[in-house]
C-alpha cells in the first residue's frame, strides 16, 4: 500500500458512526453532547485526498468524488464543464449509455452527478457483497476515467443543457440568484453562476470536453469520501484503485479574489402572482474562518424555522409571505449572505425596507441569549441527523472537505457552538457584514406599490 500515513486512525465502533449514540431520540440537545464520527484520512499515491468512516450497521457503501472542475474552470468557453459532467454517462470506451444504465440496475446500484460553481460531483451506493460491490466500482471507475464523449450524444446533451438553462431563468427564484451573482462578481468566474453561455454550449466539440476531462478529472484534482460497511484496508484499496485510473499530474488553483461590490437594485419584469425578492450582502469569510460559524449562527436566528425574525415578522405578525429564509453561504474567494423570500407585487418595496430594517437592528443589537440558544438546538438536531445517515454523511463529508475544514470537525462543531455568546455573533456581524453593499433583486410584475399591513393585524 503505498497510501500515506493516516492523518487519524481509530478502530470504528462495530454497529455506529458516531460513538455510542445510536439514535437522536431522547436527546436532550440543552446538553449538546458530543458527536464521534470516527473519521480516518490518507492521500493516495496518486494524489487524492480521502476521508474515511466504517460503518457496518447496514450492507451499504457510499463513494462520492468531488473534482474541482466546477464552470469556474471553463471561463474561456462557458459550458464546457457542464457538458464535460452530463457527458459522463452517455457511453465509455467499453460500454454505451444503454448498457450502463442497464448494468446499474442489474447491480441495485445508484449512480448521481452534478456540477456547480466549484466543483463536479459523481457519487456511487452499493450493496457491500464483493459480486455487486467490485462490477459496480468498476463501471463508476469506467464512467469517470474513460468517457466516450461521442458527437451524437453532445448533441443530444447540448440541447438538453440549453433547455435546462432556459427553464431555468423562467424560474423567478433562480433568476433572482443568477442576477445577483452577474452584479457581485461582474468580471470575475463567480459571475455565470449557471456556466454556460448557448455560443460556449454551441461551439463545443468533442475534442474540447476530451481536453477538459484530461485536465480536470485528475487524481490530484479530486477529493473523495468513502462510508459504509467495509474495513480500512478495503477502503483503502478502492480509493488506490479509482485514483490510478485516472488522469494524473493536475490540479485547479482558487479563483481570484472578488471584486469589490457596489450596492444596486435590480428589477427584472416576468409575469406571475408574485414576486421572488433577493437581499444579499457580500460575506468575505469562507467556511474555515474562525468567524464563518458566528455568521451561520446568525443567519439561523435571523431567517431560519418559524420562530426567526424574520417569519415573525414577515408572515406571523404581518401575513406578508407563507416562506423567508436567509443563508450564509461560503465559497473559496468570500460568500455572500442572503434573505429571499416571495411578496405579493405591490408589497415589494416595502418588504425590501422592512427586511433592510429588520437586518440593520439585528446587526446593531445581536442575538438574544435565548435566541442563541434555539439555533444551536437547530443546528446540533441538524448534525445529528446528517450524521445518522450514511448517504448524509457522505454528503457533509464532502462538503466539509471541500470548505477544507479540518478531519474532526464534525466531533468538535458543537463545542464550537457552545462557545460562541450574543457578543461574540454581534461583532462579528458588525465587521462582516455592510449593508451599504446591500444588493436588492426582485424578478415578477411590476406593480404601483402600496403601504404594508400594520402588524398584528
Amino acid at each position: 500500500m503505498n497510501d500515506s500515513t493516516s492523518i487519524r486512525q481509530q478502530p470504528a465502533a462495530a454497529n455506529s458512526i458516531h460513538g455510542g449514540l445510536v439514535s437522536a431520540r431522547g436527546l436532550d440537545l440543552d446538553q449538546f453532547e458530543n458527536i464521534h464520527t470516527q473519521v480516518q484520512a490518507w492521500t493516495t499515491a496518486a494524489g487524492t485526498g480521502v476521508k474515511f468512516v466504517e460503518a457496518r450497521g447496514l450492507p451499504i457503501i457510499d463513494v462520492v468524488l468531488r473534482f474541482k472542475a466546477g464552470t469556474v474552470q471553463d471561463t474561456a468557453q462557458p459550458g464546457l464543464a457542464a457538458l464535460t459532467c452530463y457527458m459522463l454517462d452517455e457511453g465509455s470506451q467499453r460500454y454505451t449509455a444503454a448498457q450502463q444504465a442497464d448494468q446499474l440496475e442489474r447491480l441495485g446500484a445508484i449512480m448521481e452527478k452534478q456540477v456547480r460553481l466549484e466543483h463536479a460531483t459523481l457519487s456511487l451506493r452499493s450493496l457491500s457483497t464483493k459480486a455487486l460491490l467490485d462490477p459496480a466500482l468498476e463501471l463508476l471507475i469506467d464512467l469517470v476515467a474513460r468517457p466516450a464523449f461521442s458527437v451524437r450524444a453532445l448533441d443530444k446533451v447540448k440541447q438538453q443543457l440549453l433547455q435546462y438553462h432556459a427553464s431555468r431563468n423562467r424560474h423567478p427564484r433562480l433568476r433572482a440568484r443568477s442576477e445577483a451573482f452577474r452584479h457581485l462578481f461582474n468580471g470575475h468566474p463567480y459571475g455565470n453562476p449557471m456556466g454556460s453561455t448557448q455560443q460556449g454550449v454551441e461551439t463545443t466539440t468533442p475534442d474540447d470536453l476530451r481536453a477538459f476531462h484530461q485536465r480536470a478529472y485528475c487524481a490530484s484534482n479530486l477529493e473523495m469520501v468513502v462510508i459504509g460497511d467495509l474495513s480500512l484496508a478495503e477502503a483503502q484499496a478502492i480509493s488506490q484503485r479509482i485514483s490510478l485510473a485516472l488522469p494524473q499530474g493536475w490540479s485547479a488553483i482558487d479563483p481570484p479574489g472578488a471584486p469589490a461590490a457596489t450596492s444596486k437594485t435590480i428589477n427584472v419584469e416576468q409575469p406571475g402572482a408574485s414576486n421572488a425578492v433577493l437581499f444579499a450582502l457580500p460575506m468575505s469569510v469562507p467556511a474555515n474562518d474562525p468567524e464563518y460559524l458566528a455568521l451561520v449562527l446568525a443567519s439561523e436566528v435571523f431567517g431560519t424555522g418559524l420562530e426567526s425574525r424574520l417569519m415573525m415578522e414577515l408572515r406571523q405578525r404581518r401575513g406578508l409571505t407563507y416562506d423567508v429564509y436567509s443563508r450564509a453561504t461560503p465559497m473559496s474567494v468570500g460568500g455572500l449572505f442572503t434573505v429571499e423570500w416571495d411578496i405579493a407585487p405591490q408589497h415589494v418595496q416595502g418588504s425590501q425596507a422592512l427586511v433592510q430594517a429588520l437586518l440593520r437592528d439585528f446587526i446593531d443589537q445581536g442575538p438574544t441569549q435565548a435566541e442563541l440558544q434555539l439555533a444551536r438546538k437547530q443546528l446540533a438536531g441538524q448534525l445529528l441527523r446528517d450524521v445518522a445517515q450514511n448517504k448524509r454523511l457522505a454528503d457533509l463529508l464532502t462538503k466539509n472537505t471541500h470548505q477544507r475544514q479540518p478531519v474532526d470537525h464534525i466531533d468538535t462543531y458543537i463545542e464550537c457552538l457552545t462557545r460562541l455568546t450574543p457578543a461574540d455573533v454581534r461583532a462579528v456581524m458588525q465587521r462582516r457584514l455592510d449593508l451599504s453593499r446591500k444588493v436588492l433583486v426582485s424578478v415578477g410584475p411590476s406593480a404601483e406599490q402600496q403601504p404594508l399591513p400594520p402588524p398584528d393585524q
